[in-house]
């Protein structure tokens, strides 16, 4: 017995491993891997010269594979084994380097067999990962290698060249069959750890920031893989593991290494998981996702938006539509559609998003140029739909005078000392303005019996969760900067729908809708405007006759739903003189 147990039972093909208690002896041998030298147990257990303790790892490995009643026990029963060979940093087995290096393929296998193969999968997962860093080291297995870990490259290839790269390709399988086993079992937490888990020991390298999404990531810029879609969708799309450097790997991945018209699908697979990382989850047991104002920001400063115009210039001769009756998956464009209708444009007035939209502007309009000369383009409706989209992006983000409507660096913004929401070039603007309005909006809350002269925010009331309220008070302030912008750019729209009422001008409300891509303009008569009789007796009685009254409407991302589950919505009341119409202020 102490003979085949020292030999590997190599010879040994009808032997049950648990039957005869060889596996019992094998665990209790490398139980003892911690604490005593190889030597040690063998001269008080075997008479026969053991040369690499490895060979023991080589009798689980067997027993798990063949012996499908072994696979709990010897899950159960390997935590000093384990405790060793996931150590990469010390790297010893029986207090020896050199059987490190000869038995960690053989653990790697071992780990591969009771998690890959075989029944009883759950409660050997759950035995397995009670032992602390298990988890950790078949994620960072995928990552030895002369980039990330040159010690352990230099170390296993003195054993075995390209050891490394076998191990990794293992650690890849058992990885793609933990995240599978997560999705299938709605295993959120076991799908949240594996893809924030560094790809290098913190042991050696306490600076590493690189998460198992990201590496994974960059493991897709210079090699296929099959289940990445599977894998994506699973640690992005359903465990919300995105941080700076996912998304920031993700649009390089997209600008960088997609080159020709054959990378079609590689492109749409981009896009689509740059929908699901600019979002973040409101409830997860409701499944509710809204657009993050921090996440979009930073994907646009790193590539976004060109992104997605480079995308519609190198492949707009593909169709815009859907790919089959029977497929639900999108197509590109629809996809940068969305991304720019809804994930950007949600938040585009909010302050990280604005202000990376600002930041990005030249290099941007650089682009659309370049599209809007592009006849291709220009001749196809679909590509000229998504440029003007990414246009209007541009058009309602400045810091502009709310009197003048002067456009504004950052540093020549002058902002109302009462409310803080209103910005001007100068206190002439600001003088002027105060007597022409907003003195009624800095000094009370709308009420259905000022309607008609009150100028500014009148829904919703200030959240009481303060970075709500902070959320809603940047919101304001960037919608504010672009009310008289917007108005002088639709001066035209707004005169043709008021003589299609046919009613005076002062009796029209101006709704403008940048809560849509591009933002809307719809002109309606006061009485459908304002819904209760208190508010429509309002609007008469204080309405100014000189000016006309503009409603400005956008959505509020703040974290939060309103009462119908729907993300609540920001408006704000502005009058304009008539002239203004005709006579455009320059």
């Amino acid at each position: 017995m102490t003979e085949l147990i020292a030999n590997g039972f190599d010879d040994v093909t009808n032997l049950s491993l648990k039957d005869s208690g060889v596996l019992s002896v094998v665990l209790f041998f490398l139980q003892r891997c911690e604490h005593e030298c190889l030597d040690a147990v063998v001269n008080t257990n075997i008479k026969s010269n053991v040369q690499s303790p490895s060979i023991w790892i080589r009798v689980l490995q067997q027993a798990v594979s063949r012996e499908e009643s072994c696979r709990v026990q010897v899950a159960k029963n390997i935590g000093p084994l384990v405790s060793c060979m996931c150590n990469d940093t010390k790297r010893l087995f029986f207090k020896s380097n050199k059987h490190w290096g000869e038995g960690i393929m053989s653990f790697v296998r071992l780990i591969y067999n009771l998690v890959y193969l075989g029944d009883k999968k759950a409660e050997v997962i759950e035995s397995l990962f009670e032992y602390e860093g298990l988890l950790n080291s078949i994620v960072q297995w995928q990552f030895w290698g002369e980039e990330h870990r040159p010690d352990i490259a230099m170390e296993l290839g003195m054993v075995q060249n390209d050891l490394c790269q076998d191990i990794a390709e293992l650690a890849e399988i058992v990885t793609a069959d933990l995240i599978h086993y997560s999705t299938k079992f709605d295993d959120s937490e076991l799908l949240t750890t594996i893809g924030t888990i560094p790809i290098i020991n913190k042991e050696y390298d306490p600076n590493c920031m690189v998460s198992f999404v990201e590496g994974f990531i960059c493991h897709l810029k210079t090699a296929e893989r099959d289940d990445g879609v599977n894998i994506l969708n699973s640690l992005i799309g359903d465990a919300d593991c995105v941080d700076k450097g996912v998304i920031t790997g993700m649009i390089d991945l997209g600008l960088n290494f997609i080159d020709d018209y054959n990378d079609y699908n590689k492109a749409k697979f981009v896009i689509g998981k740059s929908m699901g990382m600019v979002q973040h989850w409101i409830s997860a047991d409701d499944n509710e996702a809204e657009q993050s104002d921090t996440r979009v920001a930073l994907a646009i400063r790193v590539g976004l938006i060109k992104m997605c115009l480079n995308f519609i210039e190198r492949f707009h001769e593909h169709e815009f539509f859907w790919e089959s009756e029977d497929d639900s998956t999108t197509c590109l464009f629809d996809r940068i559609m969305y991304i720019f209708s809804v994930h950007i444009h949600k938040v585009s007035l909010h302050k990280k998003t604005a202000k990376a939209i600002r930041h990005k502007k030249s290099e941007i309009i650089t682009d659309l140029v370049r599209l809007e000369k592009n006849k291709d383009i220009t001749n196809n409706p679909d590509c000229k739909k998504l440029v003007g989209m990414a246009r209007s992006l541009l058009d309602i983000n400045g810091l502009y005078c709310c009197r003048c409507n002067k456009s504004l660096t950052r540093s020549e913004v002058k902002l109302c000392n009462g409310c803080g929401c209103i910005a001007y070039c100068s206190r002439a603007c600001q003088r002027e303005d105060w007597l022409n309005g907003h003195k009624h909006a800095c000094c009370m809350s709308y009420t259905d019996a000022t309607a008609g002269q009150f100028q500014g925010r009148y829904e919703p009331n200030v959240p009481e969760n303060e970075r709500a309220a902070s959320k809603l008070k940047e919101l304001e302030l960037n919608v504010s900067m672009i009310q008289l912008k917007l108005f002088l750019d639709n001066t035209e729209d707004i005169l043709t729908q008021v003589k299609g009422l046919n009613i005076p001008i002062h009796d029209c409300v101006v709704c403008f809708d940048l809560c849509q891509c591009p933002p809307t303009v719809r002109v309606e008569g006061y009485r459908e405007n304002f819904y209760t009789p208190e508010a429509v007796m309002g609007f008469k009685r204080s309405r100014l006759k000189e000016n006309i009254t503009c409603d400005f409407y956008s959505h509020i991302v703040n974290g939060e739903l309103d009462e119908d589950g729907d993300t609540p919505r920001l408006i704000m009341q502005r009058m304009f003189p008539h002239e203004w119409l005709t006579n455009k202020k320059s």
